[in-house]
């Protein structure tokens, strides 16, 4: 347990040391929020214009103004829906190419901090960044797109565990959440999926000790990290996971708090700060993911190749 909470706090400095991470994170989100939001918001607030439901949409949601909506952009929605769709694997694509150069800064940063080694990517900094984002640009595709059986399979799994439940225990219903039956099924969903997301941090992070080897090569010693270690994988990142939960809970519970203040001046600046905190965390916190596994990962490949020496103890000789 101990090499776990190293990690998670190594995991905390790395993304600190390398702050400049954060701020790339965080244009990249607000350019892709703008692409993304700005059309849909002109597209509402038209709609919504000429319709005097809309007066009340941010007290309750109303269905019909989705009905509305969609007959008001009846004759060229079909266009919008696909520059949507287009403009959304853009950035997506634009994301794997930047993941290249959070995962290389992040590695090169958890090598110095453990095993007291160089950089490995050319230059330092933003360079050293985007020479990792061309670099590693090939493989962090590849790692992409077989996330995408993977997705699949996990949902395979969920639909047969919820046929399962549904022929022992019966369906039950589906509208009410408190139900131990629905509880249950999401819970399995977010297991699933969180198992998913940690196999592909670390395709990714084989990807980059492996570069010269064949997709399949890291494929299969990524899948025999996970699980001769799985423990301390699974630990670490449900304990990751956890943690973004539960702020995400009290986030949800702050903005509904602050929700009950009539809608004046400091309403909109308490709300809009809360917003940007978050979105700031959210950033921040993403790259924690990837740094405290990288450093796990770091710390177990250099006991299993010292395994006579206290990787403590030299950490504590280098005054970390």
């Amino acid at each position: 347990m101990k090499h776990i909470l190293v990690s998670f706090m190594e995991g905390i400095k790395n993304v600190w040391a390398t702050k400049y991470l954060i701020g790339i994170m965080l244009i990249f989100k607000l350019v892709t929020s703008l692409i993304l939001g700005v059309p849909l918001y002109l597209m509402f607030s038209t709609s919504f214009a000429a319709n005097i439901k809309a007066s009340n949409f941010l007290t309750g949601f109303n269905p019909s103004l989705v009905i509305d909506f969609v007959y008001y952009w009846r004759r060229t929605l079909s266009i919008y829906v696909f520059m949507f769709i287009l403009t959304s694997i853009l950035i997506i694509i634009a994301y794997i190419f930047l993941s290249g150069g959070f995962w290389g800064v992040l590695r090169d940063q958890a090598k110095r901090r453990v095993k007291d080694t160089p950089t490995v990517t050319s230059g330092s900094g933003t360079e050293g960044f985007f020479a990792a984002c061309g670099k590693y640009f090939g493989g962090m595709f590849k790692i992409g797109l077989l996330m995408i059986p993977l997705y699949l399979f996990a949902f395979l799994i969920w639909l047969i565990f919820i046929a399962i439940l549904g022929m022992v225990v019966g369906e039950g219903s589906l509208w009410v959440l408190t139900s131990w039956r629905t509880i249950s099924k999401i819970l399995i969903a977010l297991i699933l999926y969180f198992c998913c997301n940690m196999l592909g941090d670390y395709l990714r992070i084989f990807m980059l000790e492996k570069e010269d080897d064949h997709i399949w090569v890291v494929i299969r010693k990524a899948f025999r990290f996970v699980w001769t270690n799985l423990s301390s994988t699974l630990c670490l990142y449900y304990l990751l996971s956890i943690i973004l939960v539960g702020v995400i809970l009290f986030y949800g519970g702050m903005y509904k708090l602050v929700s009950g203040i009539s809608p004046t001046g400091i309403f909109i600046f308490i709300a809009f700060l809360l917003q940007q905190l978050f979105v700031v965390f959210h950033s921040f916190y993403r790259l924690i993911f990837y740094s405290s596994q990288m450093s796990l990962y770091v710390r177990i490949s250099d006991r299993d190749d010292h395994p006579g020496e206290d990787l403590d103890f030299k950490m504590e000789m280098r005054g970390e």
